[in-house]
């Protein structure tokens, strides 16, 4: 039997922390961990976070290390245990538990075979129910492995395929040759994807020959002069595939590659409290600063040139927020034209604030929230500039999944950008590991913000998930209201993958 640390029982869920839940309600856990429920000594569900605790049993629940020992020892069936004078939780993969896991997975194709059917709905079914007659035959011979290969494969075949649907991925190109770029799209086609987004720069470095300056350079590698992204955008329209630009906004460079805007408008970066301009969870991110009218015009300009050399269905603003706030040492907005400005406006010292729990420190989110809310108004009246000139270009942006973290942690107020309606879809990047997750999240954005279509960002292939999560992550997002997914991202697309996707959620175009 494998042990843990027990770090509290009924307590808020903390770093690292593995906390015993035996308090009848739900955990209240955020979905950036693991959790499971026991009852009678055994697991009898696993994954998803915030779970009911089992009338007579527990829900051992872990974040960051504890997290990495559940998931890696813990199955439906799995034998659990409390040693309380030692304050551990133990858990064992012994035989019963591969009898009981297998048969869950049987059990579960089952109950899926008979939804499919109840619905109406299309699927390979005498391919589902030959699979499922030999999984049984396999657990009767106590193949336990072979079981879960067959009811893995039979997954797919019971998945339902949705006509019409956004089936987009991101793509940070590589590519050097027309032929490469080729066999690219070839292949993201033939799985089912239907737009891809290309990104045009990248960590202040230029994708597009077109659109390359002296504080962005053409990226290493394209110093031969093959546009890579005029070649996507021909071959992406050769076969019916849309294509939008992926356009990185206030992010421009990471340490130690290198920041040319840094070297060349050093007045324009954000900076920290201590004057700093190195930012995010690893401080190695450069970022302009949105405050400066001068900063958001010259990005203006860039989408203009962006739009006027390339044709482009769609433009997609990423990284539109402040980086990452960690305190407010920090924290960007320290610059002495932003702290001059925002004493102008509010009468309140920026350099006086101490805590991120303070009134003052609200009106200082508020106010760099709406220096992003202006630029990205400015981009809709852009963008619809090309629209009365006969473009039909289409605006999206990529956002924070969670909308109050969204302002607190990176002054993007994407909700109500929505409510104005300058949104023609949002891509929600809700990066999380459990497909239930997902979906919890993605539902909670269509109820509440549903005037923009959402178009779920998803990241199994990225997060090197099991190659199934791809497909339950797809189905979470459809059931929350999604108008579709979108993939981070291509490169991390394996040919395994690509092909289940073929055989399951993306079988019809």
């Amino acid at each position: 039997m494998n042990f843990f640390n027990i770090s509290k029982y009924n307590g808020d869920r903390d770093a690292d922390e593995l906390v015993i839940y035996n308090q009848c309600g739900k955990t209240g856990t955020n979905c950036y961990g693991f959790e499971a429920c026991i009852l009678d000594g055994r697991v009898v569900s696993c994954g998803k976070n915030n779970n009911e605790v089992p009338d007579g049993g527990y829900v051992v629940s872990g974040h960051g290390k504890a997290m990495e020992f559940l998931a890696n020892n813990i199955i439906v069936g799995a034998r659990a245990e409390i040693d309380g004078e030692n304050n551990l939780f133990g858990v064992e993969i012994d035989d019963c538990a591969l009898e009981i896991n297998a048969g869950s997975k049987i059990y579960a194709i089952e109950r899926r075979i008979i939804e499919r059917e109840l619905a109406g709905d299309e699927f390979n079914r005498d391919v589902a129910l030959s699979l499922l007659d030999e999984a049984k035959k396999a657990l009767d011979g106590k193949e336990f492995a072979r079981v879960a290969e067959l009811c893995e494969e039979a997954y797919y075949h019971t998945a339902k395929s949705v006509k019409g649907e956004v089936r987009a991925v991101w793509h940070r190109p590589h590519e050097k040759s027309d032929e490469e770029v080729e066999k690219t799209v070839s292949k993201l086609c033939d799985a089912g994807f239907n737009l891809l987004l290309i990104e045009t720069n990248y960590e202040g470095y230029a994708n597009a020959q077109k659109c390359v300056h002296d504080f962005l350079p053409i990226r290493k590698g394209y110093e031969n002069g093959f546009d890579v992204i005029d070649a996507f955008i021909r071959i992406c329209k050769k076969h019916g595939m849309k294509i939008h630009c992926w356009f990185e906004d206030f992010f421009f460079g990471v340490h130690p590659h290198g920041c040319p805007m840094a070297d060349i408008h050093p007045e324009w970066m954000a900076r920290r409290k201590d004057g700093g301009i190195l930012h995010d969870a690893f401080d190695n991110f450069y970022f302009l600063n949105p405050a400066l009218p001068e900063v958001q015009s010259l990005l203006l300009s860039l989408i203009r040139e962006i739009l006027d050399n390339y044709d482009f269905d769609g433009f997609q603003l990423d990284y539109i927020r402040y980086p990452v706030i960690h305190g407010v040492d920090r924290s960007a907005g320290f610059e002495d034209t932003t702290k001059a400005a925002f004493l102008a406006d509010s009468g309140i010292d920026i350099d006086a604030i101490e805590s991120t729990d303070s009134d003052e420190w609200q009106k200082f989110l508020e106010w760099r929230a709406a220096k992003i809310t202006a630029y990205v108004e400015s981009v809709r009246k852009l963008i619809l500039e090309y629209r009365a000139n006969g473009r039909d270009i289409e605006l999206s942006t990529a956002v924070f999944g969670d909308p109050v973290e969204a302002i607190k942690l990176k002054c993007q107020n994407w909700q109500y950008w929505v409510k104005q309606g300058w949104l023609d879809a949002i891509y929600p990047m809700a990066y999380l590991t459990d497909a239930e997750d997902v979906g919890a999240e993605v539902g909670y954005m269509v109820r509440n913000y549903g005037e923009a279509p959402n178009v779920s960002g998803i990241s199994p292939m990225y997060n090197k998930l099991p190659v199934i999560e791809s497909t339950k992550q797809v189905e979470e997002c459809r059931k929350a209201g999604a108008v579709g997914v979108a993939f981070f991202c291509a490169g991390n697309c394996t040919d395994i993958q690509l092909e289940k996707l073929k055989l399951g959620v993306f079988r019809d175009r």
